[in-house]
């Protein structure tokens, strides 16, 4: 896929049951998880990101790109918008259990600077972090994606943040890829280091 600066109308959360290739993407940052348990890896391609979860005979791949010229169909289990609140769970024959939870919040300018402050500070010190001088519009703040994520022998609970300048727009995921069943009680789907309202 070429550079290009994002689009947020058009960006979707597609979840496969498959891995994605990566020639089909930009990646800027990556990581790779191996507990013994599961494998992960994490792509930070863009203002979107691309978490692929694989334990013993399922892979789950959650995708959130503006791009969907050149996705794949086989595989294509669900595509969400983002401009409205989501919440998605699955359970794979009872060994990959799955949730996730979408959020996009407009701010005020004065909110949303503080927020992008914050939060590049914060991410300096975890996770993955790239700002996007080169889709910056003269006078405003660049966007900029942060992966932070909490591994666990038997789980993976991952948090990105995306941030649209243009629109004063902060998209924010989090997902839970477990081996056991999810307990609500211990999984708040506002949780994170920015807790609900970012």
């Amino acid at each position: 896929m070429d550079l290009h600066a994002p689009e947020l109308a058009q960006l979707r959360l597609y979840v496969y049951r498959r891995p994605l290739h990566p020639e089909l993407f930009t990646i800027f940052l990556e990581k790779r998880i191996d507990t013994g348990k599961y494998e992960a890896q994490l792509w930070l391609i863009g203002t979107g990101h691309l978490i692929s979860f694989h334990c013993p005979g399922v892979t789950l791949s959650e995708l959130l790109t503006s791009r969907a010229d050149l996705l794949p169909e086989k595989g294509l289990v669900e595509a969400l918008p983002v401009d409205k609140p989501q919440d998605y769970r699955v359970t794979y024959e009872n060994q990959l259990y799955y949730l996730l939870n979408v959020q996009s919040e407009q701010m005020s300018d004065g909110v949303f600077v503080s927020v992008h402050e914050e939060m590049s500070k914060f991410a300096q010190t975890r996770g993955m972090f790239m700002r996007f001088d080169q889709w910056a519009v003269e006078g405003q703040l660049p966007p900029f994606s942060f992966i932070d994520y909490e591994r666990r022998p038997n789980e993976l609970d991952v948090f990105t943040y995306h941030a649209f300048p243009e629109q004063k727009v902060m998209v924010r995921t989090q997902s839970v890829f477990s081996l056991e069943p999810i307990s609500m009680q211990t999984h708040s789907l506002h949780r994170g280091p920015f807790g609900k309202n970012f």
